[in-house]
């Protein structure tokens, strides 16, 4: 594969669609990829070179009276960035 020029953006979703272009190669996380490596748009290069997991977390005084929109968008990111997120599954 060859590679030519440079592309810089900080913004994720950019350089998404400039690799989708081919314009070039990204190093991105697959929440921003994923659909787009199950479609056959992108494709990995590198895979023994992936980028260090992250993790989330939510903070609140205390369980007892938590407003019943916190518990839901609590266990909607719970959801979401399960063990194997969706962006992550075959």
């Amino acid at each position: 594969m060859r590679v030519s020029g440079n592309l810089r953006a900080n913004n994720g979703e950019t350089l998404r669609e400039a690799a989708v272009a081919g314009l070039g190669i990204i190093h991105s996380p697959t929440f921003l990829v994923g659909e787009d490596l199950k479609a056959g748009r992108l494709k990995r290069i590198l895979p023994r070179h992936a980028l260090p997991e992250l993790s989330i977390h939510a903070l609140y005084a205390q369980r007892r009276h938590l407003p019943a929109k916190v518990r839901v968008f609590i266990e909607f990111l719970a959801a979401r960035f399960a063990p194997e997120p969706a962006w992550d599954a075959p």
